[in-house]
């Protein structure tokens, strides 16, 4: 698998000068194509503030209890695959960005995302949104609100989608 990540602008709405005291980030990734968006917004967001990015990923309980009563194919199950993507991501960042470090957690994503900032100590927690927010709360898919209720710091919500001018 390769991946490529590409740069991403910094939005001109704010000023590398402006006094942010952001040293940790923690971006939530779902995997999919705009998790990479997301992910390169993060490092062009992270260098100018010399800040350390964790990618957290939160895998569904029920890919877990499909890992877990399965015995063969071991390394086709949805967690081996969820936790080898991660890296793979991880990897590509640390290429262009060391500072950069991925964890796999199991539950409900705003539970989680909020958890992982507590104990990382995050000062921003940076989610990609890719759903339209009236369907994506109809079907269940946008956690951005619960997640800016329950965490312990600044939630970004990142869309490649918007133009910036």
């Amino acid at each position: 698998m390769t991946n490529t990540l590409t740069e991403a602008s910094v939005p001109h709405m704010m000023p590398l000068s402006c006094n942010l005291n952001v040293k940790k980030i923690l971006v939530a990734v779902d995997l999919s194509p705009q998790s990479e968006k997301t992910v390169s917004f993060a490092v062009s967001l992270a260098k100018p503030l010399g800040a350390y990015i964790s990618l957290v990923h939160v895998s569904s309980p029920e890919e877990t209890a499909e890992a877990t009563d399965k015995k063969d194919n071991r390394f086709e199950e949805p967690m081996f695959v969820s936790q080898e993507r991660l890296e793979n991501l991880a990897k590509e960042v640390r290429k262009t960005y060391p500072s950069c470090s991925a964890h796999l957690c199991v539950g409900d994503p705003a539970d989680k995302i909020a958890h992982m900032a507590d104990i990382l100590n995050a000062d921003l927690i940076l989610l990609g949104s890719h759903h339209p927010k009236l369907l994506g709360r109809l079907l269940g898919l946008d956690q951005t609100e619960r997640i800016m209720h329950q965490a312990p710091c600044p939630v970004l919500a990142y869309s490649s989608n918007t133009s910036l001018s």
